[in-house]
């Protein structure tokens, strides 16, 4: 253990949280992806705490609150040389904290943005190579959190593998007469979109699907995001033509740490999709891919991942259809004060 004094500094200015988070995460904070997370760190009201000791820096972590919930939010944990000692100071810090505020529920890690930083802690035997969203951490971490009250809250599975390309019109099993695969065609409409989009997605995930906190405002910064690297199909929607009703859609964007050898985009992250519970075993989920496929294979598209809850058994069945694999567990964990 370190001997000497420790401070702990509390980190206000999304400027002063910026420049220290590199601290706390294994993928890269570039300087393009600044305005990102500035933009999630201040509609969250997000702060930070740095530990020091002796005048370096030696452990950080961030952390919003939702005081409606009466939960405390915290991500990017991370201490240095990941010292055993050092992540239970600052877990007692992270505790006291929680208390403070009046916080009865600690959750995480969550990294805002998430569609950047990921979640939770990676599983021992998980794929450690640089990802978009897939933060890398020894066992030590959840070891000790789970040792003192935390639990395992979620598990999310990513998948990956070969993009493969495939044309839902010509599979006999499903009818899609009565449905109409779509893409925004400029950001205007994607902007009246949203609100379906939030809909969907707010009614009909699973709790287990339904990780993030609820940042007003943060799905402006996705768009800006997906939009500035990707492009609009990578928002896709299925109206039923019969109600004229938007009853599915799903989300995309760039692993923008994954390129080929010209420096182009070849990895199409698949972040979410949901399916209206009437009119889900249609082969939608399926449809949704298959038209998104066809044109990012267009632009250059060879891999395809993304993140499956443990308990999502239709999207696993999907993923395992198309030899996609299981390549990392991440937990996000959970604790509730006495």
């Amino acid at each position: 253990m370190l001997r000497g004094k420790f401070k702990i500094k509390l980190l206000k200015k999304p400027g002063k949280i910026i420049e220290n988070l590199h601290l706390g995460t294994s993928i890269p904070i570039r300087e393009d992806l600044k305005k990102y997370i500035r933009q999630d760190i201040v509609l969250a009201e997000a702060k930070s705490t740095l530990l020091v000791h002796e005048g370096i820096k030696v452990g950080y972590f961030l952390y919003l609150i939702d005081t409606a919930k009466s939960l405390l939010y915290f991500g990017y944990f991370k201490v240095k040389n990941d010292d055993k000692k050092l992540i239970t100071l600052l877990l007692e810090k992270l505790n006291t904290i929680a208390k403070e505020n009046g916080c009865n529920i600690i959750r995480g890690p969550i990294n805002i943005p998430t569609i950047l930083y990921g979640w939770g802690f990676m599983d021992e035997g998980s794929s450690s190579t640089l990802s978009l969203g897939k933060p890398v951490n020894p066992p030590i971490y959840q070891k000790i959190f789970l040792n003192l009250d935390f639990y395992v809250k979620f598990e999310e599975i990513t998948w990956e593998g070969r993009m493969v390309k495939i044309n839902p019109l010509q599979i006999p099993k499903y009818d899609f007469s009565e449905y109409e695969y779509f893409n925004p065609k400029d950001r205007k409409e994607l902007n009246q979109l949203k609100q379906v989009m939030l809909n969907l997605h707010a009614k009909n995930l699973p709790p287990s699907a339904r990780i993030t906190p609820d940042i007003e405002g943060s799905f402006d910064n996705y768009t800006d995001f997906v939009l500035d690297f990707g492009k609009l199909y990578m928002f896709f929607f299925v109206r039923h033509l019969p109600s004229d009703k938007i009853v599915a859609c799903g989300t995309s964007f760039p692993n923008i740490f994954s390129t080929n050898k010209k420096g182009n985009f070849n990895n199409l992250i698949y972040y979410s999709w949901v399916v209206h519970p009437e009119h889900r075993r249609k082969g939608l989920a399926l449809y949704m891919y298959g038209l998104t496929s066809i044109k990012a294979k267009k632009d250059g598209y060879k891999i395809i991942s993304g993140p499956i809850a443990k308990d999502n058994k239709a999207n696993t069945a999907l993923a395992q259809k198309y030899g996609i694999e299981n390549t990392r567990r991440h937990l996000i964990l959970e604790k509730i004060r006495n």
